[in-house]
Formats: C-alpha cells, sequence, structure tokens
C-alpha cells in the first residue's frame, strides 16, 4: 500500500503539467459561448460572476482602517 502511494507520487511529478497532460478536465468549456446561451442561463452565469468578484474584491481589512480612521478624526 505504501509502495503504491510512492510510485503514484513518482509518476505524477514525472509528467508534466500543461493543457494536454491535465489530469483534472474541466466539465465545461469556459468561458462559454454567450451567442449560444439561453438568456436565462446567460443570465444566471452573470449574476454568479458578479457575485463572485464582488466577493473577490471585498478588503475587509481596509474597510475595518477606515471606519477606525474616521472615527478617530471624529473623536
Amino acid at each position: 500500500m505504501i509502495v503504491s502511494k510512492i510510485l503514484q507520487a513518482v509518476e505524477a511529478a514525472s509528467l508534466p503539467r500543461n493543457v494536454r497532460y491535465n489530469p483534472y478536465k474541466a466539465r465545461k468549456p469556459w468561458p462559454p459561448d454567450f451567442a449560444k446561451l439561453d438568456p436565462k442561463y446567460q443570465f444566471r452565469l452573470e449574476r454568479r460572476y458578479r457575485r463572485r468578484t464582488k466577493l473577490k474584491w471585498t478588503r475587509p481589512g481596509w474597510v475595518k482602517g477606515v471606519k477606525l480612521a474616521q472615527w478617530g478624526i471624529c473623536i
């Protein structure tokens, strides 16, 4: 059992990592062709992307620091 794990690790390390030899294939092509999509599904994708970008670009530490600085200036 341990030997097989070691052999798997060696094989995985020896394979090149690129698109052609990627062991994790994508289920759907990305980005999708919006001209061929149903309008309802297109809206769902846009809403999901908008939500994810909003979550990614939030900076809670920065917001907290700005609030503290504003309160410090006011007091």
